[in-house]
């Protein structure tokens, strides 16, 4: 492994990763990574956090949590307010663990289980939401609207059309405000000797939602 790469090891005694620039947008690098879990490209990650408009002491809910990456990059912009991500994987559990200590975030609390049954693990009413699911999310969505303060907003990302339909109907079901979807792809230049060609991520749904002001009663 070359020094400048993170390791896979981390020590509890690690100093803090150092990033002292004032944008998003974390190194993929500076992330450690494990077989099967790889975190959300950088471009992404931007996109996501500026659709999700957290606050600084915004209550975050980070619903399928993954490497963390994007539930940190949430975190260190709000020190004064709390990132709770839940995540059913006990490998990606460790991995965000892991990665947590690496940038010595304390107000990032990871929650083991799986959504809807185990949200109520989570501090109630969140203003800002992010759901990351890889297939039809149905009763999960409804779950976490329920949960959503007034005015506060959903962001839901997805790599299927399964998802993505079924996120844009339920949202519509739910008389959701200022709907935005976006498709995103990052393609970054690689090398390969003499030769520079663009290699593309896996394309990204983004859906981003806000709660009414005014919510009838349950």
């Amino acid at each position: 492994m070359a020094p400048d790469q993170p390791s896979h090891q981390a020590s509890s005694h690690q100093a803090p990763y150092q990033w002292d620039f004032v944008t998003p947008g974390l190194p993929d690098s500076a992330f450690d990574e494990a077989p099967g879990f790889s975190p959300t490209p950088m471009e992404l990650r931007v996109m996501l956090l500026a659709h999700l408009r957290p606050r600084p002491d915004s209550l975050v809910w980070d619903v399928g949590g993954g490497t963390g990456a994007l539930a940190l990059e949430i975190a260190r912009l709000m020190p004064k307010g709390a990132v709770h991500t839940l995540e059913r994987d006990p490998d990606a559990i460790e991995l965000l663990e892991q990665n947590r200590r690496r940038f010595g975030i304390t107000n990032l609390h990871i929650h083991a289980g799986a959504a809807p049954a185990d949200l109520a693990q989570l501090p109630a009413h969140p203003d800002r939401v992010l759901l990351e699911v890889g297939r039809p999310l149905g009763d999960v969505l409804l779950a976490v609207w329920e949960a959503l303060v007034p005015q506060g907003r959903l962001v839901i990302s997805t790599a299927s059309l399964e998802g993505l339909v079924d996120a844009t109907d339920t949202l519509g079901q739910l008389a959701a405000r200022d709907v935005q979807v976006v498709q995103a792809t990052v393609h970054r230049m690689q090398r390969r000797g003499s030769q520079a060609k663009l290699a593309a991520a896996e394309p990204l749904f983004l859906i981003a939602a806000e709660r009414s002001a005014h919510v009838e009663p349950s």
